[in-house]
């Protein structure tokens, strides 16, 4: 019985791994860059973790679609500045970021302002999130 489990865990897996190949592939069509973050790419997935992307675009309106296998964070580069003024997510997508296709050295400058926002605001990473130092 145990092993049917894990035939249809295995078959699921596989399934959703091909769901986000076609929508990596999608977005590497449509985005200047796209980025895997979150669990994934940090290495502390299980088979059954979404896919966290990041797509940044030159302009449009930042928003978090939902997407079969997990999420996609379009992020505007005309309104970085703005976004990262209420965004927490971008700072972990950016944080974690594994670009997976694109121009990478657009990431790299995006990397260098978010850091460096994080910086002039003395935040911290945190199991609860980003915080002022010392908090």
């Amino acid at each position: 019985m145990f092993e049917r489990w894990l035939e249809a865990l295995r078959e699921v897996s596989r399934a959703r791994e091909e769901e986000a190949r076609r929508l990596v592939e999608e977005l590497c069509g449509r985005a200047l860059v796209v980025a895997l973050f979150g669990s994934r790419a940090r290495g502390d997935y299980t088979p059954l973790s979404d896919w966290d992307l990041l797509a940044i675009v030159e302009r449009g309106d930042y928003r978090v679609e939902h997407r079969g296998v997990g999420q996609v964070v379009w992020l505007p580069l005309d309104k970085l500045d703005e976004v990262l003024g209420w965004s927490m997510v971008v700072l972990d997508a950016v944080a974690d970021g594994k670009p997976l296709c694109g121009d990478l050295s657009i990431f790299e400058e995006v990397k260098r302002r978010v850091f460096r926002y994080v910086e002039e605001r003395g935040l911290t990473r945190t199991r609860s999130g980003w915080l002022p130092r010392g908090v």
